[in-house]
């Protein structure tokens, strides 16, 4: 993908993009730290009718001002500048989890956050060859179970539990990244194409638990498959994407061979745990096969509730759940001479962000400063 945007990518000093002001790169570092046109305007000593200017393009904050914006949003002055590659939030299309309780600022801020995400694709697609985007064409109508079947069948995936379900989505160019609930507060998960690449963000209120987070992974894939070309959001539009997750992880023909007779929470348990499933989701498919009623369900639902014990879900049980694409492309790409340090550089942030974004902790030693007693 990089060879579509040549010489978009030099440092500071080159010719392009030295000393000039992009205006949506303000938008994305302010919508990012989840800071208003007014605040930020307090902030640098400037009005916010300025800081609407400079977004809009209007006018050009001077090189104080522009040192201030830099160090309110945690940026360097050099990310405000042009040259390199960027996705403006106002032009990107994305399906959030949570519909209810997510604000327009909310979303704002997590496209935000995508947006770098591929930026760090982009960049290191200067140095490694990720995997291409390998997804099937769906047609337009076409329901989230024949969808499904569809996608076991391009990806060559044998009957049974899907194993590995991020591993196999990233294998197959879905770039995938679990966030910090600050940067995406109440959006669960969501996921966005920008230039062609897929992008799929997800938190650690589905993260931590390993089924609830296969289960929207392959929430998000069916989005993508099914409403790629609209950004509509809706509870159809979500139900729509519950249905596909629901048949690619279990599919139909296995679920009549394999669910009980009858509601039988250990033995939904047991097969939860060998498909990669919540029993409340194999609750929901004994409705959907005609195996239980609602109002059953409803009770099974009200006894897990009571009987469900978080802190034992076996995720260690279920490797490849941890996306691990952006680290080992970027390990890669420092055993060719592009380290951290020269992907921040390309980023025009500073190497601790690039390390953040790639999900590597912090390994630096703690200095802790000890007043002397008397």
């Amino acid at each position: 993908m990089g060879e579509n945007w040549p010489g978009l990518f030099e440092l500071p000093g080159a010719s392009v993009g030295l000393g000039r002001f992009e205006p949506a790169r303000l938008t994305q570092a302010r919508v990012r730290q989840g800071i208003s046109k007014t605040d930020l305007a307090s902030e640098v000593s400037v009005s916010a009718a300025a800081i609407g200017q400079y977004e809009a393009g209007i006018n050009s904050p001077r090189p104080d001002v522009l040192d201030r914006l830099a160090e309110a949003l945690n940026v360097r002055p050099d990310f405000f500048s042009v040259g390199r590659p960027l996705a403006r939030i106002d032009t990107v299309n994305a399906h959030f989890r949570s519909l209810r309780s997510a604000r327009v600022s909310d979303r704002q801020r997590a496209l935000s956050t995508a947006t770098l995400v591929w930026e760090l694709t982009f960049a290191l697609e200067r140095y490694v060859k990720l995997p291409e985007v390998d997804l099937p064409k769906v047609v337009p109508g076409t329901s989230p179970a024949d969808a499904a079947a569809t996608l076991r069948r391009h990806w060559q995936l044998p009957d049974g539990p899907v194993k590995h379900l991020v591993a196999t989505a990233e294998s197959h160019g879905i770039v995938i990244a679990v966030r910090p609930l600050g940067e995406v507060d109440a959006v669960d998960a969501f996921s966005v194409v920008i230039v062609d690449r897929p992008v799929v963000i997800t938190t650690p209120r589905r993260s931590e638990n390993v089924f609830r987070h296969r289960f929207s992974i392959a929430h998000e894939i069916g989005h993508l498959l099914l409403h790629a070309d609209t950004g509509e959001q809706s509870a159809a539009i979500e139900r729509e994407a519950d249905e596909f997750a629901a048949a690619f992880l279990t599919p139909a023909p296995s679920m009549d061979a394999a669910l009980p007779q009858r509601l039988d929470l250990l033995a939904l348990d047991r097969l939860g745990r060998t498909w990669g499933v919540s029993p409340h989701s194999l609750v929901r498919r004994m409705v959907e096969r005609g195996r239980t009623t609602d109002s059953s369900a409803r009770r099974a639902y009200q006894r897990l509730a009571t009987v469900e014990d978080p802190a034992a879900d076996p995720t260690s049980a279920y490797p490849g759940e941890v996306p691990t694409l952006l680290k080992k492309a970027a390990e890669l790409a420092a055993d060719n001479g592009a380290a951290v340090p020269a992907l921040a550089e390309a980023l025009r942030l500073a190497p601790g962000q690039v390390r953040d974004l790639l999900g590597q902790p912090d390994r630096r030693p703690v200095l802790r400063i000890v007043g002397d007693e008397d």
